[in-house]
């Protein structure tokens, strides 16, 4: 190992200290101010400096300020260095410094150990900063991993929003409001509005068991597969909510999902001309009808989970619908969303006393009204799940 002594004539090291470290194997390279010692450790060859302190008393302080530059290069080079004091105390160039401050009355055999535990960690020490160096450029890598991961998982999010339905304009004389707020950047909730014919539109909500990217493609497939027409030649056949669940259902049961992975979905078929609303759900929440005066009910219907089970039957149930008449199809997430800050367990029924208590409220008005409680909900920025809600509104003629 190499060692720097620097010993100037005005203010020499303790007698010795040059014999000392050659005596103990050390490569020494003296000098005898400043400014060659400066020259001498820009190379990086140097493993420990000893030098005295310089100040304005001993004479040693020059404009050129070259005792404060060495140090400076000390520091930024991590080397180690036993600077010899007045009193033992001066200031260290920095607060992870490797500069050991002595008195000047040190004795050589004290000086010979602090050298000697210098030659005894200096391979740690630099395996150590490797180790460092590699994790900082390891930590680089992995922040530009994460920056395109964020945007490709933003592109998914925006791509998965744009194939959802704009439903501004009422569908004849059915007014429809949606409500998508992912979890994370996607989300494993869908739905679709659908114009069927000059009579009918279908309407589902569906939820890709979890959320995140794997629920997220889950729900294209979902998609695809929910299917509101048999057509023959040029003929065709309105399935039934039935039907529709059931061949969701064989759909999904077919590709023998991983991980028991299952979705839940409720689709409905509204049929303009009579207001009859038929319906058929798997495993879903039940869709909330909200009356004109407030009055808030489920809609109940059987229908297990779908996925598990090829073969499954998921019942049709139909209601008549009336002018003022809102109906709310929601995914699980909603729940959650309305949970009072001292809720004690989970209130199932918070999100009903909500939706009731604005129900006055055209249904565009009433989901940007919800939009903005979620908002205002603790944890609003860190959701548990994904929330989805699809509201229509009966108008009147």
């Amino acid at each position: 190992m190499r060692a720097l002594v620097v010993n100037p004539v005005d203010h020499p090291l303790p007698d010795g200290s040059d014999d000392l470290l050659q005596g103990i194997g050390w490569d020494v390279v003296a000098v005898g101010d400043y400014t060659s010692a400066v020259d001498a450790v820009r190379d990086g060859s140097v493993s420990a400096v000893l030098l005295p302190e310089a100040t304005e008393d001993s004479g040693l302080l020059n404009h050129d300020n070259a005792f404060v530059d060495l140090l400076r290069i000390i520091d930024a080079q991590r080397i180690a260095a036993v600077m010899v004091t007045e009193n033992g105390t001066a200031t260290k160039p920095g607060g992870k410094s490797l500069v050991d401050m002595v008195s000047r009355d040190i004795s050589l055999a004290e000086l010979r150990g602090r050298f000697a535990m210098i030659e005894r960690y200096h391979g740690h020490l630099r395996l150590v900063e490797q180790e460092l160096r590699n994790m900082e450029r390891q930590g680089k890598r992995l922040d530009q991993h994460f920056r395109e991961l964020d945007q490709e998982m933003r592109l998914a999010g925006r791509l998965q929003r744009d194939f959802l339905p704009k439903v501004a304009k009422p569908i004849g004389n059915i007014q429809f409001a949606t409500v998508f707020r992912p979890a994370s950047w996607v989300s494993g909730d869908t739905f679709d509005i659908f114009r069927i014919d000059e009579r009918f539109t279908g309407v589902y909500v569906a939820d890709a068991v979890g959320h995140g990217m794997a629920a997220s493609l889950l729900t294209m497939f979902i998609r695809r597969a929910i299917i509101s027409k048999h057509v023959q030649g040029d003929h065709y056949t309105v399935l039934s909510p039935s039907e529709t669940v059931a061949g969701l259902n064989d759909a999904l049961a077919d590709q023998s999902l991983p991980n028991c992975q299952f979705v839940t979905a409720c689709y409905a078929l509204i049929d303009h001309q009579t207001l009859t609303l038929r319906y058929a759900r798997g495993g879903h929440p039940y869709p909330l009808l909200i009356t004109p005066d407030g009055v808030a009910n489920e809609l109940k219907a059987s229908g297990g989970l779908l996925g598990i089970f090829k073969g499954q039957e998921f019942p049709t149930f139909e209601t008549k619908l009336k002018p003022g008449d809102k109906l709310l199809f929601y995914t699980d997430g909603v729940e959650l969303a309305f949970q009072g800050p001292e809720s004690d367990g989970l209130d199932t029924s918070a999100y009903h006393r909500t939706f009731a208590a604005l129900s006055s409220l055209s249904i565009t008005d009433m989901l940007k009204h919800i939009e903005s409680e979620l908002d205002d909900e603790s944890g609003s920025l860190n959701p548990q799940d994904d929330v989805t809600i699809v509201g229509l509104e009966v108008l009147a003629d």
